[in-house]
């Protein structure tokens, strides 16, 4: 019974992580943004890729999960020049691969406040005293914990549709949707979602998922209809943050289990949050928590608009924003 039930986990996962993932595995990437490596203290690296303007104001960017460096480059694949818009709004993206993910080092001890301080000794080294951050999904709790940590440091925070509550608070968990199968992997049988997620990350797409088994919402199925566009779009995210192994994000998915480390309460810089009314990948209690307790924020609530569409729809009115705050 026991080694039945085992075997079943395993399907449904290797089901749930492939619809999960294949819009997102292997593909080759031709990308003229140069990666950094940051050396920490401890001799780990932290590997990040510049984006925009070497004279625009610096805001830091925090990846989804799991994801790399490489994703501003994403919105390339649907005809959007992100270094055009960059340089309209006089922005420059720092953007970070997390530890374990993509060429930054693994850190077995690491949660969200020490990815903040990390980041911070990045800040030191390029000696920027002040900046912004954006994120999108997995890099929301990322991005407002080094908010939390470093007021002074930290100007304000911009989260397109992201994560801002622990997912075992208020029964976070049972009320996700099909995406609770790739967290719940990885929290209750990691050694099985790493050895999926390496098999899954190198693997080619060859035709988009039917909308009736990927269970999108029109506005994101839509995205990932072309497989041209899934080619170019793969190699950014989990072939990426994998290409080393899926340890940290295996690891990293683990995370959103636990205390975040930080209060939404006293997050005291300007919030910016975006959300779709039919984004079913971060559901809507995420963005009521920041409405509900961060006292300075502004909800950017878009109707027909998923957890993908709303990224290219609206990245350059995040810009925009970003720009005039």
């Amino acid at each position: 019974m026991y080694l039945k039930r085992r075997n079943y986990l395993a399907l449904v996962l290797i089901f749930n992580l492939k619809l999960d993932c294949c819009i997102f595995s292997y593909t080759e990437l031709s990308s003229p943004n140069v990666s950094h490596i940051f050396q920490l203290p401890d001799e780990r690296d932290l590997c990040y890729c510049l984006y925009g303007p070497g004279d625009g104001q610096p805001v830091l960017y925090f990846h989804g999960t799991p994801s790399s460096r490489l994703e501003p480059s994403l919105p390339a694949a649907y005809g959007i020049d992100i270094e055009t818009l960059l340089l309209q709004y006089k922005v420059q993206l720092i953007a970070i691969d997390r530890p374990g993910m993509g060429l930054s080092t693994f850190n077995p001890s690491g949660d969200f406040i020490s990815f903040a301080q990390d980041v911070n000794l990045l800040l030191q080294h390029l000696k920027i005293k002040q900046c912004k951050v954006m994120c999108w999904s997995g890099g929301g709790p990322f991005a407002l914990a080094i908010a939390d940590q470093f007021k002074e440091m930290i100007q304000a925070v911009f989260i397109i549709t992201a994560f801002t509550v622990s997912f075992s608070s208020d029964s976070v968990f049972s009320k996700m949707h099909r995406n609770k199968f790739y967290f719940g992997a990885a929290r209750y049988i990691p050694s099985v979602s790493r050895i999926l997620m390496n098999l899954v990350s190198r693997k080619k797409p060859s035709k988009p998922i039917p909308q009736i088994i990927s269970k999108l919402p029109a506005a994101d199925h839509q995205l990932i209809t072309n497989v041209k566009t899934l080619r170019h779009v793969s190699a950014t995210t989990l072939q990426e943050g994998c290409r080393n192994g899926s340890k940290g994000a295996v690891y990293e998915a683990q995370l959103y289990f636990k205390d975040y480390g930080y209060h939404l309460k006293d997050i005291q810089q300007p919030v910016h949050f975006w959300w779709g009314n039919e984004d079913n990948v971060v559901i809507r209690l995420h963005a009521e928590a920041v409405e509900q307790q961060v006292a300075n924020h502004t909800m950017h609530y878009k109707q027909n608009e998923g957890h993908l569409s709303i990224y290219f729809h609206y990245i350059e009115e995040v810009l925009e924003t970003i720009s005039k705050c």
